[in-house]
């Protein structure tokens, strides 16, 4: 609370009447350890509370995804959200900003990147080729790969079931 007195070249007056309280603030930190996990169109986003809230309790986080600029909004309370409708085998980052009654934060330290990704679409194209006691089997890859690179192909036989590993590429 504040007082105020008056002076004139006669004196001082008496003391006002104290002011309502009042709490000095200002805005909160910035959000710590973003986190990010991909998922098929989607990455599930998580952080931590600032180190301080600037004396304010903080109402929400505004959490930003880029590109794009996508951004979602969560109460004050709520440090973890999920981002929809995101491109498979696009790279995001995502940042916080927390919010009190002073205003928005710095924003925080980018997530680490992550990439959305399915499972591919099947390999198409199949050929066999006979050999004595053996085949030769051949392919095309499935296009999209939708968002994660093919690491590795298995190859089944229907007749016995003997499966062969290869490589991606």
């Amino acid at each position: 609370t504040f007082a105020v007195i008056a002076t004139n070249s006669v004196g001082d007056s008496s003391v006002s009447t104290p002011s309502s309280t009042v709490a000095p603030a200002t805005v909160s930190g910035s959000p710590t350890y973003v986190s990010a996990t991909p998922g098929n169109t989607q990455a599930a986003v998580s952080w931590n509370t600032p180190s301080s809230n600037g004396g304010s309790t903080i109402t929400s986080y505004t959490v930003t995804a880029s590109p794009g600029g996508q951004t979602v909004t969560v109460g004050g309370s709520t440090l973890a959200v999920t981002f929809t409708s995101l491109t498979n085998g696009t790279a995001y980052t995502f940042t916080v900003i927390a919010t009190n009654s002073v205003g928005d934060s710095s924003g925080s330290i980018p997530s680490s990147t992550v990439t959305p990704a399915t499972v591919p679409e099947a390999p198409i194209n199949v050929t066999a080729t006979a050999g004595d006691t053996q085949a030769t089997v051949s392919w095309n890859a499935p296009s999209p790969t939708r968002g994660s690179t093919i690491t590795e192909y298995t190859v089944t036989a229907s007749s016995g079931g003997q499966t062969v590993t290869v490589g991606g590429s």
